[in-house]
């Protein structure tokens, strides 16, 4: 992030300094709602990390989507609000299960014979984007290729084949292999390339899976990934909502 100055981009948020028990990492606007990064040590911190919402929001955009916090943390922030109709907070999607990947885990590959491994470039945004598992602007998918680790794999012809990124919260994802290719272990080539990319760079590896996709589960297990004992959130902050509740 800071090779790439997006920190000039951003407005990092902390309730005290140099101990801060929440952090805020506020986006620029490449979707519709601002996306930020949140950091806080337990529940018992949440109403620092919701003081600090509330700011950003004010100085943003009145509807802050939330990433990075542990499920406990975000049940917390939501528990604040004594009706569900008035809350605040809402939950964007079930929570996620993570996995790490630890330094020692990291396996070198062997690309077979006709492919090659480059990285992707905006070029490759239409192709990436219309493989995208979720709804999403085609500008926040040339962003998230623009501006975080990438591996693509070609055949000799330079045709795209297979590619996973980083997304903008730190995490491996949007892995995407064409489908003549699958069963070929060109997803686990990708996943452990970028994995060794990050690792070089002293980035900590780790991916958020659905619970509901026990494939994905053992693709991650298979290549080194241990499942964490807690589980990711992503939640939405409207200060419209607190306001019309404390009216």
């Amino acid at each position: 992030m800071r090779r790439k100055h997006l920190l000039t981009e951003k407005m990092v948020l902390v309730d005290s300094w140099p101990d801060f028990s929440a952090l805020l990492i506020v986006d620029r606007p490449t979707r519709e709602t601002w996306i930020s990064v949140g950091f806080c040590k337990g529940p018992k911190f949440a109403s620092n990390l919701k003081t600090i919402l509330q700011f950003a929001s004010r100085e943003t955009y009145r509807f802050l989507e939330i990433v990075g916090c542990s499920s406990d943390v975000m049940d917390a922030l939501i528990n604040f609000n004594q009706s569900a109709n008035s809350c605040s907070f809402r939950r964007m999607r079930t929570d996620l299960l993570v996995y790490i990947l630890p330094a020692g885990n990291t396996v070198p590959v062997t690309v077979p014979d006709g492919f090659k491994i480059s990285e992707l470039s905006g070029r490759h945004t239409e192709i990436v984007h219309k493989s995208w598992p979720f709804p999403s602007k085609e500008k926040w998918t040339n962003y998230q290729i623009t501006h975080f680790p990438s591996v693509l794999i070609e055949t000799e012809d330079e045709r795209p084949v297979a590619w996973e990124l980083q997304y903008e919260y730190g995490a491996l994802g949007g892995l995407h292999v064409e489908p003549e290719y699958r069963r070929s272990k060109l997803g686990s080539i990708v996943t452990r390339t970028l994995a060794e990319k990050m690792t070089k760079d002293g980035q900590l590896v780790f991916a958020i899976v659905e619970e509901s996709n026990p494939i994905s589960m053992a693709f991650h297990e298979k290549n080194g990934f241990v499942r964490m004992p807690f589980k990711f959130s992503r939640i939405g902050f409207s200060l419209e909502a607190m306001e019309k509740k404390e009216m």
